[in-house]
């Protein structure tokens, strides 16, 4: 009977002890909570009350730099339009100069000069999409010009090629009108020599637009 008068006294220490260091743990973790907040600091707000956002600096930036870019003159953006022409305009003259030489090597070599009918009219339409594309290379690359040496290669060439294109019409012409051996080896020169050009400064294109190791296999 004596211990019957004493267990619920056991039952309800037993059951502080264990609350108490719940309780205890409790009051910890929100105690440590309190002292992060307090130690991480808070973003500034600024005076007109509108708190700075991750990117919005950079968003800013991008804001006045194209505020500051003042719109281009009507020559200049002229000027820049025609160079962007430039990369379209080089196929044409590449494959006109490329398909003569082809046809004119055929011929000669199989004996059927009825392959060069058509290379009268071609060498005259390389010729002159030879002149329009190196002009348009002189648009796309400024004055002076750039600096480094594959730009120079690149432009002093492709004026050659439209001087060399010239030239092979000419002699293409003067070979038709007065046929001969001599007027044949200078015409078959001078487009050889422009159809190989051609193919360089093909090459020397292709790095620029792509990177010097674009052709890698």
């Amino acid at each position: 009977m004596a211990i019957r008068k004493f267990l619920p006294g056991l039952a309800l220490a037993l059951a502080l002890s264990v609350s108490a260091p719940a309780f205890a743990h409790e009051a910890h973790e929100k105690a440590a909570a309190a002292r992060a907040q307090v130690a991480t600091p808070t973003a500034a707000v600024p005076e007109g009350g509108v708190m700075a956002m991750p990117g919005m600096a950079q968003d800013m930036d991008h804001g006045a730099m194209m505020a500051d870019e003042a719109p281009k003159p009507m020559p200049q953006r002229l000027y820049r339009w025609l160079g962007a022409m430039h990369p379209a305009a080089v196929h044409f003259p590449i494959a006109l100069f490329l398909v003569a030489a082809l046809l004119e090597i055929a011929a000669l070599t199989l004996r059927r000069p009825v392959l060069t009918q058509g290379t009268r009219v071609i060498i005259a339409l390389a010729a002159i999409s030879a002149l329009a594309a190196v002009a348009l290379g002189w648009f796309a690359m400024g004055l002076p010009g750039k600096d480094d040496a594959t730009h120079a290669y690149h432009r002093w060439l492709g004026t050659s090629i439209a001087v060399l294109g010239l030239f092979s019409w000419w002699a293409k012409e003067h070979w038709v009108r007065r046929p001969g051996r001599g007027r044949e080896l200078i015409y078959v020169g001078l487009l050889t020599l422009t159809a190989a050009a051609v193919i360089v400064n093909g090459l020397l294109g292709g790095m620029l637009t792509h990177g010097v190791r674009h052709l890698m296999f």
